[in-house]
């Protein structure tokens, strides 16, 4: 079998489901092969199985994004099995604490940096020198809306997804000159699992702050990755790129008037 290196195969992280699965999935639909790494090794297989079934080549590899050496452990059994990706798109991540930021505790905070921020930091710091060497690279990190303004409760969640934006800018500058790209994406509210779960209120007032009216599917986020990892893609470097229907640009509407 061919070994699968370059421009056409992408590593996806939190691949086994919501966004991260739909990314896969588009990724595949447009010529992408697809390693996938995520902690849930049942969810994970699904989705292996799946993208095999509509003819795209595809492999998982279980793995604690948060956990240094078991992403260390898993990096070189995938260069050594797989090959390099050319593409890496860093979707892993969760929410929470939803917690005044004065009642965030430290465990918590380093528990949603570890896998919000840190991980992404260990992909980068080892693809980063085999792009380079290559003459290529895409790297697209997951943000949020929350990376662009603040949230009441949602103060260490922002602050990771902060960091992912200037983050992203910093690589892009820094990498650019070697055929690397490096960007942002902030999504707002996704129709997920998670979402749906929400209470209706709170549904219901997300979707009044939201010009669009409704939320995002994950394949319209997964999308505009697959823009950004393509061939239309090699001179959107170091920018932040919005899928919020509005939300963010409506904000200030939402003031109260003096």
């Amino acid at each position: 079998m061919e070994r699968p290196t370059g421009a056409n195969l992408a590593l996806v992280t939190g691949a086994s489901r919501g966004i991260g699965a739909a990314i896969a999935d588009v990724l595949a639909e447009n010529g992408f092969r697809v390693v996938l790494l995520a902690r849930d090794a049942e969810a994970l297989a699904r989705q292996e199985k799946k993208l095999r079934a509509s003819g795209a080549q595809a492999w998982s590899f279980v793995c604690d994004l948060s956990d240094e050496a078991a992403v260390n452990a898993t990096l070189a059994r995938m260069e050594a099995t797989v090959g390099v990706p050319g593409v890496i798109v860093n979707n892993a991540g969760y929410g929470g604490p939803f917690h005044r930021a004065d009642e965030v505790s430290k465990a918590e905070w380093d528990a949603l940096f570890g896998v919000n921020v840190d991980a992404v930091y260990h992909l980068c710091r080892w693809a980063l020198p085999r792009m380079k060497a290559a003459g290529f690279g895409r790297i697209v990190n997951i943000s949020s809306s929350l990376g662009l303004f603040g949230g009441a409760l949602s103060s260490t969640y922002a602050a990771t997804k902060h960091a992912l934006v200037g983050y992203s800018k910093s690589i892009a500058a820094e990498w650019g000159a070697h055929g690397i790209t490096c960007n942002a994406i902030c999504p707002g509210y996704i129709d997920t699992e998670m979402l749906a779960k929400a209470d209706p209120a709170f549904r219901k007032e997300l979707l009044r702050r939201i010009p669009a009216g409704r939320f995002a599917t994950p394949d319209e986020v997964a999308r505009m990755v697959a823009f950004v990892a393509g061939p239309s893609g090699g001179y959107i470097n170091g920018t932040t790129l919005v899928i919020d229907g509005g939300l963010s640009a409506h904000l200030a509407n939402d003031l109260p008037s003096f």
